[in-house]
């Protein structure tokens, strides 16, 4: 089953969630799901509202940003540019934006907002 922290040192709260879902969710909806008061505003990835820092967990890999999701992590200042390091090579934290950010069941990270 996977697990998700998340983190909030701008408002002093620590969730955390154990995810039992059978198929992917995003960080947004698990956050929801469970009251976080995680920042959004479009919830389709455009705004950039719910950027957050994630940082994985006992080797977890997962889906990596879309060519949008870089595009809007660019346009927001999160990232330097869009085609950025080798994804295969990270350890994190990494900016990711909640509502494109999808938690499989076997994930395991930390998430800071």
């Amino acid at each position: 089953m996977g697990q998700v922290q998340f983190i909030s040192p701008r408002i002093g709260g620590d969730w955390s969630i154990l995810c039992r879902n059978h198929q992917p969710i995003s960080l947004l909806k698990m956050a929801r799901m469970f009251n976080v008061p995680l920042p959004v505003h479009c919830q389709e990835g455009i705004c950039g509202t719910c950027a957050v820092q994630v940082t994985p967990q006992r080797g977890t890999r997962y889906g990596h940003p879309s060519p949008f999701e870089k595009k809007t992590l660019h346009a927001i200042g999160k990232v330097s540019c869009i085609d950025e390091d080798d994804p295969a090579q990270w350890k994190g934290p990494r900016w990711r934006l909640a509502c494109q950010c999808m938690v499989e069941t076997s994930d395991q990270f930390f998430v800071a907002f």
